[in-house]
């Protein structure tokens, strides 16, 4: 637990450590190298999947709607952490000023959150595609899936920047050259970040998506799909998908029903759409999960007691962790790759015949 403030005891510990750093003593090139090759390969990535989406309009389909959010977070956060890696290597903020630091963490933040909520939001989609797949194909729409994303930037950036860049202003924090923020020297304020960032997050897409693969193994018991709404349901046809199929293997698509007592005709997201949705999620909630959870235990233990991690573990103990979270910015355009085929033949057309592939392939 913690005792007669020994957080601000560890960070004065660190600014002095850092104060009397020489040149000689710091980490070689590749220490700065290796994260900017990072950065280059999120922007470069997640540059190629907004390009896709660009390129192939059967990609633009609802369900996709959240992934482009998705991308365009994680693109931008790439740019953001081209700060951080001068950060790291120089080991002062590269911006003079507490303003700026201030300004920046809420940036940071604000980017970073918004690549978690986004997908607790299509885990939250998916689930009512799953339970009320007939009232939840009826009421979508691009627009809807656009006013959503744009809710949860707003949410993001007054979360963070009422979190830590306001009370920094309101208590004229002094954020040193290491850039620290209020609430990194505070037990409270330390522990609150793991649960917002990880644990809250990955709890609900957890007990989200266990509901989604129980109904979906339920439905692929039964002989026909159709079932699960009405026995004297007939699948007589297939129609036109509304912005084209998300899934990208197959021509299928949203199918409609005919009720066998009136007229109205019911349309429901395709196999083929619910396929691909579901194992897109499935990646990028193991993505996110792989990257997160260690640095979530570190910071977990280090709000606890700091001494447990400073100064007994070695710098790349805890770099190391931070810079694995980063990476769920590279591994989430790689999950589209591998789930949405596609939107992989989209992705290899680009890089292989670019030109022509962006003048009608």
């Amino acid at each position: 637990m913690y005792a007669d403030g020994n957080t601000t005891d560890v960070f004065q510990e660190q600014q002095e450590t850092v104060a009397t750093e020489t040149d000689d003593e710091r980490r070689g090139l590749h220490a700065l190298l290796l994260p900017l090759l990072l950065v280059a390969l999120i922007i470069t990535t997640n540059g190629l999947s907004l390009a896709a989406f660009a390129v192939e309009k059967r990609l633009r389909g609802y369900n996709n709607y959240f992934i482009i959010n998705l991308t365009i977070s994680d693109f931008l956060f790439g740019s953001v952490i081209t700060v951080t890696s001068l950060h790291t290597y120089f080991r002062r903020f590269p911006f003079p000023g507490n303003n700026s630091c201030r300004i920046f963490y809420g940036v940071f933040s604000s980017v970073q959150f918004v690549s978690n909520l986004i997908i607790v939001t299509i885990c939250i989609d998916r689930h009512r595609a799953t339970y009320d797949p007939i009232g939840h194909f009826t009421t979508r729409s691009k627009r809807k899936a656009i006013y959503a994303n744009i809710s949860v930037w707003v949410a993001s950036i007054l979360f963070w920047f009422g979190f830590s860049t306001i009370p920094d202003f309101v208590m004229d924090f002094n954020n040193t050259s290491g850039c620290i923020v209020w609430h990194f020297v505070n037990p409270i304020g330390q522990i609150v970040p793991v649960f917002i960032r990880f644990i809250i997050p990955f709890t609900i897409m957890l007990i989200i998506y266990v509901r989604i693969f129980v109904k979906i193994q339920k439905i692929a018991g039964r002989k026909h799909i159709g079932e699960e709404f009405n026995g004297d349901t007939s699948w007589s046809r297939k129609t036109k998908s509304d912005g084209g199929n998300d899934a990208g293997d197959s021509k299928e698509g949203p199918i409609t029903t005919i009720e066998s007592a009136g007229q109205k005709a019911v349309k429901r997201e395709s196999a083929s759409e619910v396929r691909s949705a579901t194992k897109t999620l499935l990646f990028i909630v193991i993505a996110f999960f792989i990257t997160w959870f260690p640095v979530s235990v570190i910071s977990f233990i280090y709000s606890i007691e700091p001494t447990l991690i400073y100064p007994r573990l070695p710098d790349w103990a805890h770099l190391v962790p931070g810079w694995l979270v980063y990476v769920n910015s590279l591994l989430n355009p790689l999950c589209y790759v591998v789930s949405q085929p596609l939107f992989r033949k989209t992705v290899f057309g680009l890089i292989r015949h670019p030109i022509r592939y962006c003048r009608g392939k």
